[in-house]
């Protein structure tokens, strides 16, 4: 073909985009240069190539997450208070950005929102299902501010950086919807919201929208226009949504509350359970911080309602156990010592839900609780080649424990864990030693080599609630489970 041919083949006055022109709005390209083969037949609303593109970004966003609360955990950890984690918030909202700027379509927020929750909640994520609702609506605001400001605001800066700032700081009030912040310390609510807002203009809106231009300047991702709907039906359709959304908040924040009175069990003379309207013990009020953020609190002393209950002398912990799985146990002696350990309850009538709070230990202070358990002391004997041959007790390892949700044959719960070769590392192993026998109760056993051990943080030893009080897995934290229910480990 000559060059005259390739003159004809653009109209006059038609002005092509070019794949490396200088850009501020990465959808300043490629409004005149949409493909119209596709007019000869009926399309779906996402094509192939747009659910292809939200799924890959769901996923890798879904398993970024993990990395992203880590780096928020450390900083927090390093400043010592409160809403710390959220400078980070922005990064989780990039993906769903991405998503919109390459498919230019309505409704890919959500979608990919609606994914990566899913991929978050079923990779172990301990926020539980209450992180799927943060990324739904972490979508729908990000639908709904480009839907509002229109296809140029879409591809702009600031439309960017908008979308993203009122995304990222919408996690902060879906997890208020059941944290339930008591009113001295909402304003402390809004400060850590305006820090994640922050982030989610710069680390989402910014970030993405440069990642956009970057992959169109270098041709990386074809151009498109945005698709054109009927900005009725899609407000309609955004609306249901949103809807929905927020009915399915309501219900899992109903279905998440902690039933109106508390049982007291095991190793006690007097099982009851305890209801906060006709409880005889004293009632307090208390000032108390969880990892700088102050609160008010009211309810009764721990001790007060573990000793009507006539512990045993065998009982050495409480387990406490939440309405959603989670379980964690604090000693006998802190209940006795700690005179800020109480159990709070909040509303009234058969509104009322209960937390424990004053802790010394922030993994014990534990929200919706159901059950209050005596239990005996669990540990587990240590023998063979190692130089300090010393049960293992969980008491010792409470502050060093981290959770994960696992399914160990009775359904997913979160548990708590300490790594196995820091536990190891204390009974000093012997230089000869290869191999670690775990022993169940029942007299099964299963070996581990030790040079797996060393190698693998993952590998914990989680603490299980049991009928009979607390028991022990040894498992990985994604769900590769050595050996249940162990009482002694013999190093070889």
């Amino acid at each position: 073909m000559g060059a005259g041919a390739i003159r004809a083949a653009v109209p006059d006055g038609e002005k092509r985009a070019h794949p490396r022109q200088d850009m501020t709005n990465y959808g300043d390209w490629g409004e005149g240069d949409v493909a119209t083969s596709t007019t000869a037949r009926k399309s779906y609303y996402f094509t192939t190539r747009d659910l292809l593109i939200m799924a890959v970004l769901a996923g890798l966003g879904g398993v970024a997450s993990t990395a992203i609360n880590a780096l928020g955990d450390v900083m927090q950890a390093v400043l010592g208070f409160a809403g710390t984690t959220q400078w980070a918030a922005g990064l989780h909202v990039t993906f769903l950005l991405l998503a919109v700027g390459l498919t230019r379509k309505d409704g890919a927020g959500t979608v990919t929102g609606c994914l990566k929750g899913g991929v978050e909640l079923l990779s172990g994520n301990t926020h539980g299902v209450i992180v799927l609702l943060v990324d739904v609506a972490a979508g729908l605001l990000v639908d709904w501010v480009f839907f509002l400001i229109r296809d140029q605001g879409r591809a702009s800066r600031w439309g960017h950086a908008l979308a993203g700032g009122v995304a990222a700081a919408s996690n902060v009030f879906v997890f208020q919807l059941f944290a339930s912040a008591p009113e001295d310390v909402l304003a402390f609510v809004w400060g850590i919201a305006a820090v994640a807002f922050v982030s989610g203009a710069v680390l989402g809106g910014l970030l993405s929208h440069a990642l956009l231009i970057v992959l169109h300047r270098n041709g990386l991702v074809r151009a498109t226009s945005p698709a054109r709907v009927n900005r009725a039906g899609t407000a309609l359709a955004l609306g249901v949504l949103a809807a929905a959304a927020i009915g399915g908040g309501v219900f899992l924040r109903s279905s998440l509350a902690g039933p109106p009175v508390v049982a007291i069990t095991g190793a006690c003379a007097v099982p009851y359970e305890y209801e906060a309207a006709t409880t005889e013990a004293e009632i307090t009020t208390l000032e108390l911080e969880l990892q700088g953020m102050k609160r008010r609190v009211t309810g009764v002393r721990l001790r007060d309602i573990i000793s009507a209950a006539g512990p045993d002398a065998a009982a050495q912990s409480v387990l406490v156990s939440a309405n959603d799985g989670y379980a964690f146990f604090i000693t006998m002696r802190e209940v006795a010592e700690n005179d800020n350990l109480v159990l709070a309850h909040r509303g009234e009538g058969k509104e009322t839900s209960y937390d424990v709070a004053g802790a010394e230990n922030p993994k014990a202070w534990v929200r919706n609780v159901v059950e209050l358990r005596l239990v005996p002391q669990a540990l587990i004997e240590v023998s063979g080649k190692v130089e300090r041959p010393f049960p293992y007790n969980p008491e010792d390892w409470q502050t060093a424990m981290d959770n994960a949700r696992l399914d160990l044959g009775d359904g997913v719960k979160k548990l708590q864990g300490a790594v196995l070769r820091d536990v190891l590392a204390k009974w000093e192993p012997a230089a000869d030693a290869t191999a670690l026998r775990l022993v169940s109760r029942g007299g099964e056993t299963a070996t581990i080599p030790l040079a797996e051990v060393m190698a693998n943080g993952d590998l914990r030893i989680w603490n299980v609630d049991a009928p009979e009080g607390i028991s022990f897995a040894v498992a990985t934290a994604d769900g590769t489970i050595h050996a249940l229910d162990v009482v002694t480990i013999i190093v070889e």
